[in-house]
């Protein structure tokens, strides 16, 4: 991979499972996060298409809300608070800010930095 990224059981301790968009052999690493409350939250990486990752939030059978993004540069867990998100940082001309909440609710933040 070009870029650093937690390993495959790292996502697995964390309560995620495989999504049905994980292809490995194409690149492709997708994981999928199930709420009580029908809520579902996927999660994609690929160190092709330009380092690019992808976040979808899905209700019952809709996605609400959608993000993609090339230029990543590294990927990790975090905790602020209460909240266990997934930090996305970008390569040095990529002016955006990522932070993915799995914990307690699905939720994402993402901006330009200026």
């Amino acid at each position: 991979m070009n870029y650093e990224v937690p390993n495959e059981l790292e996502f697995f301790e964390r309560g995620f499972g495989l999504s049905d968009e994980n292809n490995p052999d194409e690149g492709l690493f997708s994981y999928l996060c199930s709420y009580e409350n029908g809520k579902q939250l996927i999660f994609t990486h690929s160190p092709f298409s330009g380092n690019s990752i992808s976040i979808k939030l899905i209700e019952g059978n809709e996605t609400v809300a959608y993000v993609y993004q090339e230029g990543v540069s590294s990927i990790a867990f975090q905790t602020w608070d209460e909240s266990k998100i997934i930090r996305v940082y970008f390569e040095a001309n990529v002016d955006k800010e990522l932070r993915i909440s799995y914990f307690p609710k699905p939720n994402f933040h993402f901006a330009e930095i200026k």
